[in-house]
């Protein structure tokens, strides 16, 4: 797909002079009838819809304001490209820019895209300072330039990209759906098997390892191991490989995906994320996981894919999350408490595996609607490089 752009007309521009970045501030969020915090976390790479935020009503120390129609963008680790388009309003960490266009040269809607360009991230990798934690600044930011369309034109385009945004998020309403059906078709399933078993007693369990900071690296460095972390485990129950850290100094005892493996969310402050299992693609072996997580590894292979099930089911879900310690800030799950679990079982594979066949339908339709997602995804980030330029 062209767009066919005629580029005589466009305008060399530094973003500060069509840009403003707006650092409104309220000291009592619930006051002005404010109710959502958003956080870094609550932000995903690539995708600009917020989806997941937090309650003013749990506290926050938040103040930076957030009105619809502003873009947001993590200025932290801007490596993680993080960057999002507020329909609501909200509170936001101090971490995340509010940017809003000078509708007058630029529209609104088209600054997203511009914020998730090769070219502007580039600009703020390169601006960014510090070793642990680096952060870009708004001064640095504000010089970045790029080629800026006559108004006529820019609508054009970002009428062209919304489209393409607004069809991607109907087909994650219907993967989610389909997820929803697969939680009904896995507790009727198990309903039905006729006995129990001990979870311990069918895969071992364990933490990730702790490790200090300066030892993980954002690139492969020599003696260093891949390690996934919360931000590679997606709500949406899948696992992205993009941004993992690479780990030096760890003990060659520590745990790694094969294909005995699962994954599991330990540690949380969001409960109803405490629990959370995932069957690791193949591309994940070798990968440790953080300490916020458990490698769990089945005894028997063939058993895998029947306890991704068992333990994705929305009932064993919620008794995890009520099963981990601590009533407020970070919750956390305990390989004791999971072991003990009865979990349904029956002494008949053919009855494990008709769960798992069903289950695998239902998944095949769901990988369908993603991976034309991901198509609707490579076709906006080309549309961005036509305009904005790119790698």
């Amino acid at each position: 797909m062209s767009l066919d752009l005629d580029r005589a007309t466009w305008q060399r521009v530094p973003f500060g002079d069509v840009v403003r970045n707006v650092n409104e501030t309220v000291k009592d969020a619930a006051a002005v009838n404010i109710d959502r915090v958003i956080a870094m976390e609550h932000m995903d790479r690539g995708e600009l819809d917020i989806t997941r935020w937090g309650d003013v009503a749990d506290g926050t120390t938040f103040t930076r304001r957030v009105r619809p129609g502003q873009t947001l963008f993590g200025k932290r680790r801007a490596y993680q490209r993080k960057v999002a388009y507020a329909e609501f309003e909200a509170i936001c960490s101090g971490d995340i820019y509010t940017f809003e266009a000078d509708e007058n040269r630029l529209l609104g809607g088209l600054l997203p895209f511009l914020v998730q360009s090769d070219p502007f991230f580039d600009h703020a990798l390169n601006t960014s300072a510090g070793s642990l934690s680096p952060r870009t600044n708004w001064r640095d930011l504000a010089r970045f330039e790029f080629d800026l369309p006559p108004l006529g034109e820019q609508k054009r385009i970002a009428n062209s990209i919304w489209a393409i945004e607004r069809h991607r998020l109907a087909l994650a309403t219907q993967a989610t759906l389909i997820r929803e059906l697969i939680g009904i078709v896995s507790v009727e399933r198990l309903d039905t098997l006729p006995d129990k078993m001990r979870l311990g007693d069918l895969a071992t369990t364990r933490s990730g390892p702790s490790f200090a900071a300066s030892d993980v690296h954002d690139r492969p460095v020599e003696g260093a191991v891949p390690v996934l972390g919360i931000p590679n485990t997606k709500p949406d129950g899948t696992v992205d490989l993009d941004g993992v850290g690479y780990v030096t100094n760890l003990a060659t005892s520590v745990g790694k995906i094969d294909e005995t493996s699962l994954v599991l969310i330990r540690t949380n402050g969001n409960r109803g994320r405490i629990g959370n299992v995932y069957l690791p693609p193949f591309e994940a072996h070798g990968h440790a996981v953080s300490a916020f997580q458990f490698l769990m590894q089945v005894n028997d292979p063939s058993d895998r894919e029947f306890l991704y099930c068992v333990l994705n089911e929305p009932g064993m879900q919620q008794r995890m999350s009520d099963g981990a310690s601590g009533s407020v800030g970070l919750g956390n799950l305990a390989v004791r408490w999971l072991n003990e679990q009865q979990v349904p079982w029956s002494i008949e594979p053919e009855d494990r595996l008709a769960l798992v066949n069903e289950v695998r339908l239902l998944n095949d339709a769901v990988n369908s609607v993603d991976r034309e997602r991901t198509a609707l995804a490579i076709l906006r980030s080309r549309i961005q490089e036509e305009v904005f330029g790119g790698n």
